[in-house]
């Protein structure tokens, strides 16, 4: 609803075209709407507390190789999302909310890793541990600054890394 919206709102004529969207100016309600409707299905895919409850259900079910393109690749998509489009097409919505991702990604942290010591399951362990790393991508997202995205971004791509290797180095166990 919401790329219908944003694509529609200039015009009749259904426009994706990212240059075109980011130069639009929208009303300030509409963009708080696009912007949650956004952050919503960005943070089941993320995941983010209290939507997360797929992902170790996931990781404990799956096999190993799936388990390693879930925590690789699949996760970073909700942050990519987040950023490219929360971030450069509604500004000032992600002005408004970016104390509570900081907030909500300081509760997931404790949350996550407090979880993660309680799991027997060794992929649902590594599992609850990926969801307490991406509490550090969104406080970075939600910091609104080129240190914490840059950290943010380093995150995703060391969490990739690291999360395949776990769920590899778990197959050999």
């Amino acid at each position: 609803m919401g790329i219908l919206g944003i694509g529609l709102y200039s015009s009749n004529e259904l426009t994706l075209n990212f240059e075109t969207l980011t130069n639009q100016s929208y009303p300030g309600v509409l963009k708080i709407i696009f912007y949650m409707g956004f952050l919503f299905t960005f943070a089941v895919k993320l995941p983010i507390i209290p939507l997360h409850t797929w992902l170790p259900d996931t990781h404990g079910e799956a096999h190993y190789s799936t388990c390693m393109l879930l925590a690789e690749i699949l996760l970073k998509m909700g942050a990519y999302g987040l950023v490219r489009i929360n971030m450069e097409l509604l500004p000032h919505a992600h002005s408004i909310f970016s104390p509570w991702l900081m907030l909500l990604g300081s509760i997931q942290i404790i949350y996550a890793a407090s979880t993660s010591l309680g799991q027997r399951n060794l992929k649902k362990r590594i599992a609850y541990s990926s969801v307490s790393h991406m509490g550090f991508i969104i406080i970075g997202i939600g910091s609104i600054s080129d240190t914490g995205l840059n950290g943010a971004i380093l995150q995703i791509i060391s969490h990739g890394f690291i999360g395949a290797a776990l769920f590899f180095g778990g197959n050999r166990l």
